[in-house]
């Protein structure tokens, strides 16, 4: 049996969550990133929320999927739903119960073909989070952040956000986003942290992080909120 093989038939199925309010000029991209991927076992979710019932918004994103034939590919309008910590938390519930494990894709990030399948094996070794590298695009252009990678169960947190969130991979029974809208990421992972799971960040650059005017990295508040969670922690 190749290796290749050996790979598929024991890949984790995952569920992929991507909520939408703003960015949906950049679902192809995001969306075209996934469909790519040499590992093919996952469903993909995409929540429309903070928006009026049947938006335009949700208008173009059901358009879009609808050309693309793709059953693993559901749109859903979380209208009633405002602010992503409780989006995400919703959408878990939308999730296949046989899929054990879910990715964040934000809808302005890409991922690498071989992202899903170079996490794989990190999978089988039964950390709880896995994330990896990433390159920044858009407003700043090719730079690698400096974060740590590999077993980064002992690293200290409080010192750096050190999982990119539309790299991560997490244990669905741990997935679960406390309502702080622009850092909600990093507080999941400290507070994972605190409870001593474990963590493997891929040495591997698998994602591309757009950086923009309206992205979350650039939110006026998120470092004085980052500031504050942290304490929290300590």
């Amino acid at each position: 049996m190749s290796t290749s093989t050996s790979i598929m038939n024991t890949e984790h199925h995952i569920s992929i969550l991507m909520p939408v309010y703003n960015g949906i000029e950049f679902i192809e991209e995001s969306v075209s990133s996934v469909i790519n991927q040499t590992a093919q076992n996952w469903e993909l979710l995409i929540g429309i929320n903070g928006h009026p019932p049947n938006s335009d918004v949700f208008q173009l994103a059901q358009n879009y999927i609808s050309t693309l034939h793709d059953k693993r590919i559901k749109v859903i309008d979380f209208h009633e739903c405002k602010g992503k910590p409780t989006t995400l938390n919703k959408m878990i519930l939308y999730c296949n119960p046989k899929f054990n494990y879910v990715a964040i894709l934000d809808v302005d990030d890409i991922w690498f073909p071989q992202k899903l399948e170079l996490q794989n094996p990190y999978l089988l070794q039964n950390y709880d989070v896995i994330g990896a590298r990433c390159v920044y695009f858009g407003d700043r252009n090719n730079i690698i952040p400096n974060t740590p990678y590999g077993d980064i169960s002992n690293f200290d947190f409080l010192s750096v956000n050190p999982v990119i969130n539309s790299s991560s991979i997490i244990l669905k029974s741990v997935a679960y986003w406390n309502d702080i809208v622009g850092v909600e990421d990093y507080d999941l992972w400290l507070r994972l942290w605190k409870e001593k799971k474990r963590f493997y960040v891929c040495e591997n650059v698998l994602v591309k992080h757009r950086i923009h005017q309206s992205s979350a990295f650039n939110a006026k508040g998120n470092h004085n909120t980052a500031d504050i969670l942290k304490k929290k922690y300590m």
